[in-house]
Parts: C-alpha cells; sequence; structure tokens
C-alpha cells in the first residue's frame, strides 16, 4: 500500500534559500516526504491556503538575527499545523520555551542529519494528531455526540462575540427531556440513555448543520443560531414539536418522547452573555414544563 505523501513547509526568511538547507534536504531521500519552501515569515499564511502542509520546519536562525518573536507570530496564524524550529543557537532555554509554548520540536543545526529531521516530522505529525484527538474529546459528549457544556460555552461566546460585531441577533433553546427518570426507574438506565440519544437526533434534524448544539448535563439539551425572517421562536416551536412527534410515531416504541423548551433572544443592542442566556431560557422551560403537570 503506497504511503500518504507528507508535505513539509520550509519558512527561513533567507532570499534564495541556504547552503545548510540544500544539504539536509538532498540527505532526506524518502519519496513519501515533499518540501515546499517559503523565504519570508509573512509568506506562511499564504502558502498554507494554497497547499496545507503537514508540517512547518521553521529556521530561527535568520540573517538579521532571528527571535522567539517569529516563532509566536507563525504559531499564531498555524496553531493547528505542528511546528518544529530549528536554530543554529544551542539555546536549550529557546527550546524549552518553544515547546511550552507550542512548538512540536526544537532542533540544534549541529545535531541535524536527514535521518534525525525525517523522524522528528513524523513524530510531530503523530503528536499534533493526539492532540487534536484529546481536544475533540474534551468538547464532545460521549453518549450523544454533540458538543458537552464546556464545548458548547467555549462556541457560544464566540458566536456571540460575532453577533455583537454584526449587530446580529441570535436565539438561545434550552431543552429539557421529560421524565427521564421515571424512563430509569420503570424501563432501566438503558433505555434512558436511548431517550437521551434519540433527543439528539431530535436536535440534529430540528436545527441546521450551522446552528451550535449541545448536553449540557444529564437531560438538558441546547442550541445556540442565527436569528432572521424566517426562524423566529414560533417557528423553532412548531419545527420542535413536529419532530418529536415525528419520532414518537416509530412503531414498537417502548416510551413516548417529551420535551419541555425554552427559548430566550440574544439582542445585540442589549449584550448578554451565554451564561445569561442559558438561566432566561432556563426559566421560560421550567415554567412550561410546570405547567404540563398542572
Amino acid at each position: 500500500m503506497k504511503s500518504a505523501v507528507i508535505k513539509v513547509l520550509l519558512a527561513e526568511d533567507r532570499p534564495g534559500g541556504s547552503i545548510f538547507w540544500e544539504q539536509i534536504l538532498a540527505e532526506v531521500r524518502d519519496p513519501a516526504i515533499e518540501f515546499f519552501h517559503v523565504e519570508k515569515i509573512v509568506d506562511i499564511y499564504k502558502q498554507i491556503t494554497l497547499n496545507p502542509p503537514d508540517v512547518i520546519l521553521l529556521d530561527l536562525s535568520l540573517a538579521n538575527g532571528g527571535s522567539f518573536e517569529v516563532f509566536q507570530k507563525a504559531y499564531s496564524m498555524v496553531p493547528n499545523i505542528p511546528i518544529i524550529i530549528v536554530t543554529g543557537n544551542d539555546d536549550q532555554k529557546l527550546a524549552i520555551q518553544a515547546v511550552l509554548e507550542g512548538a512540536q520540536d526544537c532542533l540544534i543545526k549541529r545535531d541535524v542529519s536527514g535521518f534525525i529531521l525525517g523522524r522528528s516530522m513524523r513524530y510531530a505529525i503523530g503528536r499534533q494528531r493526539h492532540l487534536k484527538e484529546l481536544n475533540v474529546l474534551s468538547i464532545i459528549d460521549e453518549l450523544t455526540g454533540l458538543y458537552n457544556r464546556r464545548g458548547f460555552l467555549i462556541l457560544a461566546d464566540q458566536r456571540i462575540k460575532l453577533a455583537a460585531q454584526k449587530k446580529q441577533s441570535l436565539l438561545l433553546v434550552f431543552a429539557d427531556v421529560d421524565d427521564l427518570k421515571v424512563i430509569n426507574d420503570s424501563l432501566g438506565h438503558h433505555h434512558g440513555d436511548l431517550a437521551l440519544m434519540e433527543t439528539a437526533h431530535v436536535m440534529r434534524e430540528a436545527f441546521r448543520e450551522t446552528d451550535i448544539l449541545g448536553r449540557l448535563s444529564g437531560d438538558e439539551f441546547v442550541a445556540l443560531l442565527a436569528c432572521n425572517g424566517s426562524v423566529n421562536e414560533d417557528f423553532l416551536q412548531k419545527r420542535f414539536q413536529e419532530t418529536v412527534l415525528e419520532h414518537n410515531g416509530y412503531l414498537e416504541r417502548s416510551f413516548k418522547l417529551s420535551i419541555s423548551m425554552g427559548i430566550s433572544l440574544y439582542d445585540p443592542q442589549k449584550p448578554s452573555s451565554a451564561g445569561d442566556l442559558l438561566l432566561k431560557a432556563d426559566s421560560i422551560m421550567y415554567d412550561r414544563k410546570r405547567s404540563k403537570k398542572s
């Protein structure tokens, strides 16, 4: 089976290149590694938009005296791509600082060979992939596949900041599964988990792919979405309940799914946080849930 090509972006801020890199790249005879070269650090972002690399080699041995700020600037532009720093200075402090700040490795030129460079790049890609998987797991609810509380709040804060800049209204929907304890007690926790997973399916069907969906805790679900002419509170209430009724129409059900919901409005003229919107929507949801029992 043919190995996937590893695309490597070399950035060195040295017009015309250098003898060092000519020699090292000549030593790397691995056909699965393909190099691209930019002579200016500022061109990194432009290059990755044209041909995204798997790893970046950042030479800080610059003609004008490189500095750690060069790495910080590059990292801020491409935090999801592993960066390996290569320097002519035997500076352990720089190496440690670079790794703590996000670099995957820091190599000293006098110690670099084609073999060491190739191994470092493969290790860097592997570590970056592992970190990405850990980050995804830290914000995803394992049972439903929706964002967990942490993931939802992170994305909700970003969406609210963007809405404030664009003077855009948002709707936050707070949904709570009715009588989940009854399902757990009468049918077992497996059926309770099924009710939660089915609620996640209802959320995906009732909302759009661009909306932020999450499970905050046990039976609490939430969605944040843009508010426009066709998407308003009445539309969402109707769409959501129609989706629940459709699910309850499936044959051989052991329980009926019932969900109470509350909706709060984000008004860019009266800024509020994700926490404020959650509290308001939760209060509205609770009143509706209580009215069902009265």
